[in-house]
C-alpha cells in the first residue's frame, strides 16, 4: 500500500502506532476493524502477516486445547455497551433437542463431543442448583454488598436469623408449575427425552472442496471399503452440482454434502480410523439426526437495583404465562457470584411445550405411560403440545415468531414491576435495529467460557463477542464523524447560496470548509487509534482485573496464577510502548487547538460578509413557538422517562415536514402550526419547542427560506410574473420593493385573429398617459439589490405570507376565470373595474355564474380593480361584446384577446358548475387552500 504522503493526502493521525499493534494482533481482529480503519486513511495489514501469540506461537488452538493469548481481543472489556435509562435486554429462547455424539461400543464419547450439549435432566439441575443459596453463598454476597471481610464482626449478618433469611431468598428463587418436588419436575424432563422420537440416522459430512484430499486414502492398498463409497459418492455430488451450475448459467460453488449415513458407533470408529497417521484433520464432520425438541430454554436479565420478591414477581408472572398456555415449567432466579459482576441477576425457565399430568396409580406422566393395542404400541393419555398461529406474528419464513412474542412478554412484565422506581433501567422492546441501536447482538458465553476468558484463555464465543464489540466501537466513531461532515455540508450550502456573488467570502468558505474536515478526520483518527489500544490492552486488562483483589471480592489463589499475572503484565507494558505516548496527545491536541483557530478566522471573514459580528454568532437565536389554541390545552407536562422517544418522534416529523409552508408557518422568530398538523404535534411542541435539537432544526429551516427568496430575486425573477395568457386579475401585492410590470403587447388596438375584441387593462397608475407604442419587450427594472446581512424579521414575515397568500388564492380566482371565459362572457374593464357581461347567457347559467362571481369577487386582491356583475338578472340578450375604444377614453394595454383566454383556461381542471344545472342549486365555496371547490 502507498503512503499516504505520497499521493499528497495527510498521513493519519498515530498511524505508525496503529499500525505497530495491529502487525502483532490476531487476523480475525484486524479484519473485525479493518474496513473502518482503512476509510479513515490507515494502513491495515501485519508487518509480516504471520499472527502470534505470547503464550502459544502459531495459528488458532483446536477446541480442545487452552491457549492464553493476550494478543487476542477479550469480550470482557469492563465497560457497558448500553447507557442512559432505556436498555435492550438480554433475552433468549433456544429449542433444545436431544444431543448425540460418536460414541465406541464400550461407551467412550468421541474427543472434541464430550460437551457438545446438555441434557435436559443435567440442565434442570443445573437451573435449580444455581438458585439455591447457602451459607457460604450468602456471607459471600453480603460481603461483596457491603465490601466487608468479616461481616459477622461489624453485626451485618446476625447469624440467628441467617438461616430465615436464606430460606426465605430460596422460596422466591424458584417457581414451578409442576406438582410433587424436585425430584417429580427432574422426572418429568428425563421422559420428555425418552419419548420424543429418535433419529434414524447420523451423517457424515465433507466439502466438495476436498474430493482431491480423498486421493491419498484411495492409493493405500489398505483403505477400507466404506472410504471408497465415501469418495465415490463425494464426487458424485460434486460433478451432479456442477451440471446443475453449467445449466443454470451460474458460478459454481463448494458447498457441505453428506457422504455417509452412519450409527453413532461407525461414526466412532471411521473417524478413529480417520485420526490414524497419515491424518487430515477436519476432513469429515459429524451431523446428528434429526430428532424431536424436549425443551426450550429461556434466559432473560433482570435490572439492577430490584428487590427480592420484584424479581420473584417477574419470574412468577412471566412462567405464569407459559402456564396458561399449556407449558410445564421450572424457573428460577441465578444471582451474581463471585466470579461475576454484581448485576448479574437473571432467570433461567426450562419449559416442555406438552400439557402433562402425573399418573398416581402407573407412577409415571401421561405422555411416556404406553399401552399395546393391536400390536401397536400407543400412548393413550399423551397430550398435544402447545400452538400458536399466525395471530402472534410471523418471521421471514412466515411461521408463527414465537420467540419475538416471548421477549414482549417478558419486557412488558419487567416494565410493569419496575413500575416508576428511581434509578432502575427501563427495557425496551425490539431489536438494536428496531431500536436504532448501532450494536449488534452478542452470544450468550456461559459460566464456563465466561470463566476461561477471564484467565486470558481464548474461546471461540468469546473470540465472536470481542470481534463484534471492536467492530461496534469503530463504527460508532465513523458515525459520529459521518453525522458531523452532514451537518458541515447542510450548514455550507445553505451559506453558498447567500454567498454567492462575493468571491472572497466564498474563498473564506471554501479554507474554513477544508479545516473543519480536517479536524473531522483527525478527530476520528485519534478515537479510531484508542479503539485499537483498547483491543489490545483488553484480555491482559481482563486477567488483571480477575486476579487482583478487592474489598469484598476475595481471590482464592490457584496454580499459575502468579505467572499468568506477569504475563499480562508485561504484555500491558508492551502495548503502552507501541501506544502514542502523553506527550504525543498533547502535541495532537496543540495541533487541533491550532487547526480549529485558523478555521475560526475564515468562519469570521464569512460571518463579516453576511453582516453577522462574532458576538452575534456566539448569540444564538431563538424560535418562539405560538401554541395553538384550543378548547382544552393539554396540562404541562412533566419530565419523564420518554422524553427522549417523544423528542425524537417530534425532530422526525419536523424534518419530514419543514419545508411545506402550509404546515410549519415562519413569522420573524415566530412559530406557527397550520390547520392540518396534527394534535399531538402541537402538544410536543408546547413541552420541546425550546429544546435546542428543535431550535437548531427550526432556525435551518427560516435561513432556507430566507436563501431561497434572496436567490430568486438574485436571478431577477419576479416573486410573481403575470403571463399575458394567464387571469388579469392574479396581481399580488408588492410589499417588499420588487416592482412587477405587464409586458407590452407586440400589436396595440388591433383585432385578433379569430375576429374577437381584446381585452384591455387600464393601467390605473398612469390612465391619462399616452399609451406605449408599439414595440419591442420594455427592458427589465434592475432587481432590488438584497444584501446577504441578516433580513429584518419582519421583511422576511411579510415576503413568507404574501407568497403564501398568493399560492391560496391563484387556484380558485384560475378556476372562476376561466369558468366565465368558457361560457364566453364578455370581460371588460370599465373605471378600473372588471365588467362581467352575462346577458348572452341563458337563465340556468347566469344563476349558477352568481356564486362564482361572489365568490372571485371576494378573492381579488385589496386594489382598485375589482368584479362588477352587470346585466346579471336580465332575461334578454344584449350583446356579445362592448366596443371598448368607445367605453373608455383613456387608451389602455392591451393584455390577449378571448380566444387566448380560452385556450389557457381549457388545460385548466373542469369546473363543477359546467353543463345545464338540475334540480335546486347549491352554493359553491371555493377552498382557500387551493384544493379545488367544496359544496356545502
Amino acid at each position: 500500500m502507498a503512503d499516504p504522503e505520497e499521493n499528497g493526502e495527510e498521513r493519519a493521525v498515530f498511524a505508525h502506532h496503529v499500525q505497530a499493534l495491529l502487525s502483532r494482533q490476531q487476523k480475525d481482529d484486524r479484519d473485525a476493524i479493518g474496513a473502518t480503519l482503512g476509510r479513515a486513511r490507515f494502513q491495515v495489514q501485519g508487518a509480516d502477516g504471520q499472527t502470534a501469540s505470547p503464550t502459544r506461537r502459531g495459528g488458532k488452538a483446536q477446541a480442545h486445547e487452552r491457549v492464553v493469548g493476550f494478543f487476542t481481543a477479550s469480550p470482557l472489556t469492563g465497560r457497558d455497551r448500553q447507557s442512559g435509562g432505556f436498555r435492550v435486554p438480554h433475552f433468549d429462547m433456544k429449542p433444545i433437542t436431544r444431543t448425540y455424539a460418536p460414541t465406541s461400543a464400550g461407551g467412550h464419547v468421541r474427543r472434541g463431543h464430550e460437551g457438545a450439549a446438555m441434557t435436559a435432566a443435567a440442565h434442570f439441575d443445573y437451573v435449580t442448583n444455581g438458585a439455591k443459596i447457602g451459607i457460604g453463598t450468602h456471607i459471600d454476597y453480603i460481603r461483596r454488598e457491603t465490601g466487608l471481610q468479616d461481616p459477622a464482626d461489624d453485626l451485618v449478618l446476625d447469624m440467628l436469623d441467617e438461616q430465615d433469611l436464606r430460606n426465605e431468598k430460596n422460596r422466591l428463587a424458584i417457581f414451578s408449575n409442576i406438582p410433587g418436588g424436585l425430584t417429580r419436575q427432574r422426572s418429568l424432563f428425563e421422559a420428555a427425552e425418552r419419548y420424543e422420537s429418535l433419529p434414524r440416522t447420523h451423517q457424515l459430512m465433507a466439502s466438495t472442496a476436498s474430493v482431491e484430499g480423498f486421493v491419498m486414502f484411495e492409493r493405500m492398498g489398505t483403505a477400507p471399503g466404506w472410504l471408497r463409497a465415501m469418495t465415490r459418492r463425494l464426487r458424485e455430488k460434486r460433478d451432479e452440482l456442477e451440471r446443475k451450475a453449467a445449466k443454470a448459467r451460474k458460478t459454481f460453488r463448494h458447498r457441505e454434502v453428506a457422504v455417509a449415513d452412519v450409527t453413532e458407533q461407525e461414526a466412532y470408529e471411521r473417524l478413529a480410523w480417520l485420526d490414524q497417521p497419515p491424518a487430515i484433520l477436519g476432513l469429515f464432520r459429524w451431523k446428528q439426526g434429526r430428532t424431536g425438541r424436549v425443551q426450550h430454554r429461556f434466559v432473560g436479565e433482570l435490572p439492577d437495583g430490584l428487590s427480592a420478591r420484584d424479581r420473584h414477581e417477574i419470574l412468577t408472572r412471566f412462567c405464569g404465562t407459559l402456564d396458561a398456555d399449556g407449558w410445564m415449567v421450572v424457573g428460577a432466579i441465578h444471582q451474581p457470584d463471585q466470579h461475576n459482576d454484581r448485576r448479574n441477576f437473571h432467570i433461567h425457565v426450562d419449559g416442555y411445550d406438552r400439557p402433562a399430568r402425573w399418573l398416581d396409580k402407573e407412577g409415571q406422566w401421561d405422555f411416556d405411560y404406553t399401552e399395546r393395542r393391536n400390536g401397536k404400541l400407543v400412548r393413550p393419555f399423551a397430550q398435544n403440545k402447545v400452538r400458536y398461529d399466525a395471530a402472534i406474528g410471523t418471521d421471514s419464513s412466515g411461521k408463527p415468531n414465537i420467540a419475538a412474542m416471548m421477549r414482549h412478554r417478558f419486557i412488558t412484565i419487567v416494565n410493569e414491576v419496575v413500575g416508576d422506581q428511581p434509578d432502575i433501567v427501563r427495557y425496551m422492546h425490539g431489536t438494536y435495529a428496531d431500536n436504532n441501536v448501532a450494536l449488534t447482538p452478542l452470544e450468550h458465553m456461559g459460566n464456563r467460557a465466561t470463566g476461561l476468558e477471564r484467565r486470558g484463555i481464548v474461546t471461540e464465543v468469546g473470540s465472536r463477542n470481542a470481534r463484534k464489540i471492536v467492530a461496534d466501537e469503530a463504527a460508532a466513531c465513523e458515525a459520529r464523524a459521518t453525522a458531523a461532515e452532514a451537518a458541515l455540508s447542510h450548514e455550507l450550502a445553505l451559506t453558498r447560496s447567500i454567498l454567492a456573488q462575493n468571491r472572497d467570502a466564498l474563498t473564506a468558505l471554501e479554507a474554513y470548509e477544508a479545516l473543519e474536515r480536517r479536524l473531522i478526520r483527525r478527530r476520528l483518527q485519534a478515537e479510531l487509534a484508542d479503539v485499537v489500544v483498547a483491543m489490545a490492552r483488553s484480555r491482559a486488562d481482563a486477567v488483571i482485573r480477575a486476579l487482583t483483589p478487592e474489598p469484598g471480592r476475595p481471590i482464592k489463589a490457584k496454580a499459575g496464577d502468579a505467572d499468568l499475572l506477569a504475563g499480562a503484565r508485561d504484555h500491558l507494558a508492551e502495548v503502552e510502548r507501541h501506544s502514542p505516548s502523553q506527550a504525543e496527545r498533547d502535541a495532537e491536541r496543540r495541533e487541533l487547538a491550532r487547526t480549529q483557530t485558523r478555521a475560526n478566522a475564515e468562519w469570521n471573514i464569512v460571518q463579516a460578509a453576511t453582516g453577522q459580528s462574532p458576538q452575534d454568532r456566539a448569540r444564538e437565536p431563538v424560535m418562539v413557538y405560538r401554541a395553538r389554541d384550543r378548547a382544552q390545552a393539554p396540562p404541562a407536562a412533566a419530565p419523564s422517562r420518554y422524553d427522549d422517544q417523544k423528542r425524537n418522534r417530534l425532530s422526525a416529523w419536523l424534518e419530514k415536514h419543514a419545508s411545506d409552508p402550509a404546515l410549519i408557518l415562519i413569522e420573524g422568530d415566530e412559530i406557527r402550526l397550520g390547520r392540518s398538523a396534527p394534535l399531538a404535534i402541537d402538544t410536543l411542541m408546547r413541552q420541546f419547542a425550546g429544546s435546542r435539537p428543535v431550535q437548531q432544526l427550526l432556525l435551518r429551516e427560516r435561513v432556507r427560506r430566507q436563501a431561497d427568496v434572496a436567490k430568486r430575486v438574485r436571478k431577477k425573477q419576479p416573486i410573481e410574473t403575470i403571463s399575458t395568457t394567464a387571469s388579469p386579475i392574479m396581481i399580488p401585492v408588492v410589499e417588499w420593493g420588487v416592482q412587477l410590470f405587464v409586458p407590452e403587447p407586440t400589436l396595440e388596438g388591433t383585432i385578433s385573429s379569430t375576429g374577437q375584441a381584446p381585452i384591455w387593462l387600464a393601467d390605473e397608475s398612469s390612465v391619462n398617459d399616452v399609451p406605449p407604442s408599439p414595440g419591442p419587450h420594455p427592458p427589465d427594472r434592475p432587481a432590488v439589490e438584497i444584501t446577504t446581512a441578516r433580513e429584518e424579521a419582519k421583511i422576511a414575515r411579510r415576503k413568507i405570507l404574501a407568497e403564501a397568500g398568493r399560492s391560496r388564492n391563484e387556484a380558485s380566482l384560475k378556476e372562476a376565470w376561466a369558468h366565465l371565459i368558457r361560457k364566453r362572457a364578455a370581460i371588460t374593464l370599465d373605471g378600473g373595474r372588471y365588467a362581467i357581461d352575462l346577458t348572452g347567457l341563458s337563465d340556468p347559467e347566469r344563476l349558477a355564474n352568481a356564486p362564482t362571481l361572489r365568490a372571485a369577487r371576494a378573492m381579488v386582491p385589496e386594489a382598485n380593480a375589482g368584479i362588477t356583475p352587470r346585466d346579471l338578472l336580465e332575461t334578454h340578450h344584449a350583446g356579445s361584446v362592448a366596443d371598448v375604444t368607445t367605453a373608455k377614453p383613456n387608451r389602455p394595454r392591451h393584455i390577449g384577446d378571448v380566444s387566448t383566454i380560452e385556450k389557457q383556461a381549457q388545460t385548466l381542471a373542469p369546473f363543477p358548475g359546467d353543463g345545464k344545472a338540475k334540480g335546486p342549486s347549491k352554493q359553491v365555496v371555493f377552498d382557500q387552500r387551493g384544493k379545488g371547490p367544496q359544496e356545502r
